[in-house]
């Protein structure tokens, strides 16, 4: 076998791979995680602010329409990550 055949089989074989129903599956699982991560990192760092905002004493410098807005975003975010434990620890006692 010479290098051009050899050359043009590697080629071939790299087109067939990047081409199957597999690769597009991995492609958008990868980009789903990747949003999926950052929105969590995004709700924790809102759950932190709100936090500080509550029990900081900041409540008193925002409008109250505001403070029922981050009371609500605080409940929420401690929920998730409520439910995002059970759920895991579901997992857990699942998979022994």
């Amino acid at each position: 076998m010479d290098h051009a055949t050899a050359a043009s089989t590697t080629t071939n074989v790299a087109a067939e791979v990047l081409g199957l129903p597999e690769a597009k599956l991995n492609w958008m699982i990868l980009r789903w995680a990747f949003i999926d991560k950052a929105i969590s990192s995004f709700g924790a760092l809102a759950l932190a602010w709100a936090t500080i905002v509550l029990l900081g004493g900041f409540s008193t410098l925002i409008k109250q329409k505001d403070f029922w807005f981050v009371t609500i975003i605080s409940f929420m975010e401690a929920a998730r990550f409520v439910i995002s434990n059970i759920i895991q620890i579901q997992f857990n006692i699942l998979r022994l």
